[in-house]
């Protein structure tokens, strides 16, 4: 594609991007309406996994063992697992329903890394708030954890540069287009947009996550990803 047609492109994209608050919240709220079947049926099973750690011996054996392997496996545990659930299985599942699309291997290599930096990150996220609230699932610890994650580690670092990175991913991985006025004049409204498209969704989810012990908040937050991922993939057409 020349640089002539990649400018055309950035500019239809740029002017699909709302560029008013309004538009923006439109936008964010339209997106949340799609999403909330899917959203209401992972909140189900993340509670499910709740109640059962804390109700059904059983389940807490098998969560109990595999919050050992992440206390022993720190950092490193971070890395791979959310690398693995965030970027390998959502791009095979891409790559099975997308099989006549060759570039898809650079895509999942991306995400892969792309989710395990993300994995250290959220690690060192919900290490911070522990040090800083404690642990439990009483709601003077659930509620402060809930409103740092999403209303200021979300808006201040994790919307724009998860937006940065899938802009990456579409313009075919070219360094200069990270550069683009067309992304970085609109950023504001895009990220307006995926918050509120994001919040009906990620907020209860993540109240759910905090009521798990610290070395299993890892471990649900990748379940979820790698479900919330793989419906949206099975349920929506990938836009291009």
């Amino acid at each position: 594609m020349s640089d002539t047609s990649n400018e055309t492109l950035n500019a239809r994209q740029t002017a699909l991007v709302p560029q008013t608050f309004g538009g923006a919240a439109r936008a964010g709220l339209a997106s949340a309406r799609e999403n909330l079947i899917p959203g209401i049926f992972l909140w189900f099973v993340a509670a499910a996994i709740v109640a059962g750690f804390y109700f059904y011996p059983p389940v807490t054996r098998v969560l109990e063992k595999l919050g050992v392997l992440k206390s022993n496996g720190g950092f490193l545990y971070s890395a791979i697992s959310t690398g693995f659930f965030g970027g390998v299985v959502p791009s095979l599942w891409r790559s099975i329903r997308n099989r006549k699309d060759g570039s898809l291997w650079k895509t999942g290599l991306f995400l892969t890394l792309f989710w395990a930096w993300k994995g250290v990150e959220l690690d060192l996220v919900y290490r911070g708030q522990a040090l800083l609230f404690g642990n439990g699932a009483a709601i003077s610890v659930l509620l402060p954890k809930v409103l740092v994650d999403q209303f200021i580690y979300n808006p201040l670092w994790a919307s724009w540069t998860q937006i940065l990175a899938y802009w990456f991913i579409e313009h075919h991985f070219k360094p200069k287009t990270l550069l683009d006025k067309g992304l970085w004049g609109t950023m504001g409204w895009r990220i307006i947009t995926v918050l509120i498209s994001t919040w009906g969704v990620w907020i209860p989810l993540v109240t759910i996550i905090y009521a798990m012990p610290g070395n299993l908040q890892i471990p649900l937050f990748n379940f979820a990803l790698c479900f919330w991922s793989l419906m949206l993939s099975s349920l929506t057409k990938e836009k291009k």
